[in-house]
Order: C-alpha cells, then sequence, then structure tokens
C-alpha cells in the first residue's frame, strides 16, 4: 500500500462547570463550514503536541489554557486526520475573541447538547463513543 499524507490535529476540550467550549467554524472554511467544533488545529513541524494545543487555542479563542490529560487518539478511515484530544482548563476566565475568518460563534455546551448540533465529523464520532463523558456537573 503506498503511504499517504494525512494530517494531525490536536483539540482541546475545555470543561468548565459541566460545559465545554465549541466553536462555530465560518461558512468560508472549506471543510465543514458551518459545523460546530473544538478549539485547535493542525500540528506544525517541529511543535509539540502541547505546544500546537496552546498556540491554536489562542489564537482562535485569545484564551489561555492548562492542559491536564491526553483524553485519546480518534482517526476516521475516511478521511487523512488524527486528532489528539486533550482533557484542558481556563488558567483565567477572560473574554473569548474569535477569528472572524475561522470561526463565527461560540457556546458552552453539556455534552448531551452536542447531539443536537451539526458537528464537524470527527467531533460527532467521538461523542457518539462517549469520549466526553467526563465533563458532568
Amino acid at each position: 500500500m503506498a503511504e499517504q499524507q494525512f494530517y494531525v490535529g490536536i483539540h482541546a476540550v475545555i470543561a468548565n462547570r459541566g460545559r465545554l467550549l465549541i466553536l462555530k467554524r465560518a461558512p468560508t472554511m472549506p471543510y465543514c463550514p458551518g459545523s460546530w467544533d473544538l478549539p485547535g488545529g493542525h500540528l506544525e513541524v517541529g511543535e509539540s503536541f502541547e505546544e500546537c494545543l496552546r498556540r491554536e487555542v489562542k489564537e482562535e479563542t485569545a484564551l489561555d489554557i492548562a492542559i491536564d490529560r491526553l483524553l485519546g487518539l480518534h482517526s476516521m478511515v475516511a478521511e487523512p486526520y488524527l486528532q489528539a484530544l486533550y482533557a484542558c482548563r481556563l488558567t483565567v476566565f477572560q473574554k473569548l475573541q474569535l477569528r472572524p475568518n475561522e470561526h463565527v460563534d461560540h457556546r458552552w455546551v453539556t455534552p448531551a447538547e452536542l447531539g443536537t448540533l451539526e458537528l464537524i465529523p470527527y467531533l460527532a464520532r467521538i461523542h457518539e463513543q462517549a469520549m466526553l463523558s467526563f465533563v458532568t456537573g
């Protein structure tokens, strides 16, 4: 089998009072516009998973986070992505600021509320697999 390029996505499950932070992708995003997603993004060459996560969360939300632990890895056979999911928390409660070219809205939702939203495919799968069940009130 020939090797193919794939992407490593690093995503933050930022929990606060039984809710987790999700972001709505901008309509101009090439992949899954309008879907709800976790903060995070693609790993860059020479970057650790933790460095990537802190950078992406800061770029997308202006929030500072502490990384508590790796929740797990997820891949979708039909798509060239591997996602690493980390349990995170805010280090300081501060105002969230979105980059409008990437995300147009944010919400703090319970894991149960995720099932009522249009989720990006990996997030729908990890929700179905109960990987977010640690977020409780």
